[in-house]
C-alpha cells in the first residue's frame, strides 16, 4: 500500500503500529516534503535507550528528504512532569536545564544532520515561546501552593466528579 519511500521503510522496520489515516499520510509524504517532530524532556543531560526509536524515525524521515524537528522541553521541564512517579519531581534550575539542553543537543548531532538544507534538522526549545506567556512562572510560583489532594477532598468537587460533570481550573 505504501507508495512513499519513507512510510514503506518505516513500516518495514516496524516503526508503524497504528496510523489514523495511513493512506493520507503516505500520499502526503509522496507528494511533498513535510516536517515531523519528536519531543525530548530536559530532565537529564543525556538521552537514554528509550529515545532511540523516535531518533531513528527522525533520521529515517530526514534520509527521505523530510525535515525533522527535535523539540526540547526547556519550558515544560521547568514545571516538572509527574510521569506516574510516586513523589513529586524536583524542580530544576535554569542553569541545570541549560546544561541538560546542551548535553541532549550533543546526543542528537550524530544522528540528525543540522544544516541549512531544506531537510536540515531543526532544534527548537518550547521555552522560547512558553516563557513569553508567563504561564510557566505562574505554575512554578503559584501552582506549588495548591494541593490537588486537598481540592479533590472537597465534597462539592467529589460530587461533581461522581456525576461526571466538568470542573475547570478557574473553579479552584
Amino acid at each position: 500500500m505504501a507508495s512513499s519511500g519513507f512510510l514503506a521503510e518505516a513500516k518495514a522496520r516496524g516503526f508503524v503500529f497504528q496510523c489514523t489515516d495511513e493512506a493520507a499520510l503516505d500520499a502526503l509524504c509522496a507528494e511533498q516534503k513535510i516536517a515531523a517532530y519528536a519531543g525530548f524532556d530536559l530532565t537529564a543531560d543525556s538521552l537514554h535507550v528509550g529515545h532511540m526509536i523516535p531518533i531513528m524515525l527522525l533520521r529515517l524521515f530526514q534520509r527521505h528528504g523530510h525535515k525533522p524537528v527535535a523539540l526540547l522541553g526547556g519550558g515544560t521541564t521547568r514545571i516538572g512532569d509527574p510521569s506516574f512517579r510516586e513523589e513529586a519531581r524536583q524542580l530544576l534550575t535554569d542553569a541545570q536545564i541549560a546544561v541538560n539542553r546542551e548535553g541532549i543537543r550533543k546526543n542528537l548531532e550524530p544522528f540528525l544532520d543540522f544544516n541549512d538544507q531544506p531537510n536540515g534538522a531543526v532544534l527548537v526549545n518550547n521555552a522560547d515561546w512558553l516563557d513569553r506567556l508567563g504561564y510557566i512562572d505562574l505554575l512554578r510560583e503559584v501552582g506549588v501552593h495548591f494541593s490537588v489532594n486537598r481540592m479533590l477532598g472537597f465534597d462539592s468537587v467529589r460530587t461533581r466528579l461522581e456525576r461526571e460533570q466538568g470542573l475547570t481550573f478557574l473553579e479552584f
